[in-house]
């Protein structure tokens, strides 16, 4: 009988190490660029989280879409949609008198509303930028709904490509 009680703990603790990256939502990225990475805020629960990398460049182009692209897909990310926007319009994208990314539960939108869950996401950079959405293993459900949304990975470029920020959202 411990022979089989030991065995089964084998096995999990085999299956918790070989699955750590499925595990922590978004990991794999801290591997992009390791030298490069700056910042990093992840935060998880048993009802979800959020996490934010910043990573700055040494010169310009070091970050290239289709290199970010790439390494997102082997990942299991999905490219949904890429935008791109004026200096402008993402110095708008102010909560608390703070620059972030105005990500929630229902997703990106670029018309700021008044969600505290914007607070988990700064901008670290300015300026025109470039915005990948991918769809993701993950679902960010809104509060007090049924409704969920898998499009919920981000890539924020600069446009010199020397910066680049991840954000990732799911659960409630």
């Amino acid at each position: 009988m411990k022979r089989n009680s030991a065995l089964i703990l084998l096995f999990f603790l085999a299956v918790t190490f070989f699955s750590c990256s499925k595990v922590t939502p978004a990991s794999f990225w801290k591997k992009y660029y390791g030298h490069f990475l700056v910042e990093e805020i992840s935060d998880q629960g048993p009802s979800g989280g959020h996490r934010a990398i910043y990573w700055k460049g040494d010169k310009d182009n070091v970050f290239s879409s289709t290199n970010v692209i790439e390494f997102a897909n082997k990942n299991g990310w999905e490219l949904a949609d890429s935008s791109k926007f004026t200096d402008e319009q993402s110095n708008k994208w102010i909560y608390g008198d703070k620059p972030i990314f105005p990500l929630s539960h229902t997703g990106f939108s670029d018309s700021i509303k008044n969600n505290s869950t914007y607070q988990y996401f700064p901008r670290w950079f300015s300026g025109e930028v470039k915005l990948y959405k991918f769809k993701t293993a993950w679902a960010a459900i809104e509060p007090g709904s049924d409704n969920s949304n898998e499009e919920n990975g981000f890539v924020l470029l600069s446009k010199d490509n020397n910066e680049m920020i991840i954000y990732h959202l799911w659960g409630e």
